[in-house]
Order: C-alpha cells, then sequence, then structure tokens
C-alpha cells in the first residue's frame, strides 16, 4: 500500500509539474473565506458520515459483509499515523493535484471546463476500482470539480477531501460506528 502511495504521489507531483506555468496558478488562494472553508468542511464531514452509514447498510444488507480499514494499520507501531497519512493527507493532496490540477487543465485545453470536470470525475471513480461507491464517489469527484473550476484554486478541494478521508479514520481510530449512533 506503502509503494502505491509513492507511485501515486510521485507521478502526480511530476505531471502537475510538467506544466508548472500554468498549474502554478491553481495554489494560489485568490479568494479565501474563512466562512466558506468552515462551510465545505463541515459539509465534507456530515457527507463523510452520511456516506458511511449508507456504505454500512449496504455492505451488510446487500454484500452480508463489513469494511474495517482500520484492522489493515493496527499492526504497526504507528498505525494510525499512517492510516491518516496513507487514507487522508496522501490522497486529498495528491489525488487533488492530478485530478482536478492537472487533469482539468490539461482536458480544458480541449474541451471546454464543464468536460473537463466530467471526464476527470470519471477517471478519478474508475481509479478507485469500487463499482459499490458509485452512488457517492462519482458526486464526491463532480462536487470537487465543479469548486475547483468555480473558485480557481485547488486548496478548497485538498482540505474537503482531507476532512472527507479524515472523518472515516477517525471513526476507525476511535471505533466509532455511526450507523448504531443515528438507528
Amino acid at each position: 500500500m506503502v509503494a502505491v502511495t509513492i507511485v501515486m504521489a510521485t507521478s502526480s507531483v511530476l505531471f502537475f509539474k510538467s506544466d508548472w506555468q500554468q498549474s502554478k496558478y491553481l495554489l494560489r488562494w485568490p479568494s479565501f473565506s474563512w466562512l466558506k472553508l468552515l462551510m465545505f468542511v463541515g459539509l465534507a464531514i456530515v457527507s463523510s458520515i452520511l456516506v458511511g452509514i449508507s456504505t454500512d447498510y449496504l455492505n451488510s444488507h446487500l454484500f452480508k459483509a463489513t469494511m474495517d480499514y482500520g484492522n489493515i494499520y493496527k499492526p504497526y507501531s504507528y498505525g494510525n499515523c499512517l492510516m491518516v497519512l496513507l487514507m487522508a493527507v496522501c490522497p486529498a493532496v495528491f489525488e487533488e493535484l492530478a485530478y482536478r490540477g492537472y487533469l482539468i487543465q490539461k482536458l480544458s485545453a480541449v474541451v471546454d471546463q464543464k468536460e473537463a470536470m466530467y471526464i476527470s470525475s470519471i477517471l478519478f471513480f474508475l481509479v478507485h476500482f469500487s463499482i459499490a461507491s458509485f452512488y457517492w464517489m462519482l458526486p464526491f469527484a463532480l462536487i470537487l470539480g465543479y469548486i475547483r473550476i468555480k473558485e480557481n484554486t485547488l486548496w478548497y478541494g485538498i482540505l474537503i477531501h482531507f476532512f472527507f478521508n479524515l472523518t472515516v479514520c477517525v471513526s476507525e481510530i476511535w471505533n466509532i460506528n455511526f450507523s448504531e449512533l443515528f438507528s
């Protein structure tokens, strides 16, 4: 898993850097707003909880299975830190650089921004290899793409993606089952 993350991170940075003159503008934050950031982060956390509840329901009722990401990292002495790094930090930074940064930028030279957003979102979904996640992952990618285009920065998307994934990590670390809390 670490090797895959290293390859993904390296390729994302190399692609993003390959067109640095265009890409560097996406790392600015031209219209930063604390209120907007707090709203996006709050929406990411609530969405992650709702996705977790619905995914737990679908997994238990359709597939008769449960998902426990935390068990993958428990054997390691710094398992919780490793989980947060590999599941929250790295995907947020490097997937946003790749899909909402490099890919939308390059596709926008060939198609309009809306089509670039759709194409990058579909590719984002396909790379995750999870048909069961279709109901939430594609809309999530579309929202991140829309925010990236509307705000002309990657920072909101990186933070939304981070807090969405961090919510899953925290629920695993503290053994919180949101399905049981709300049923």
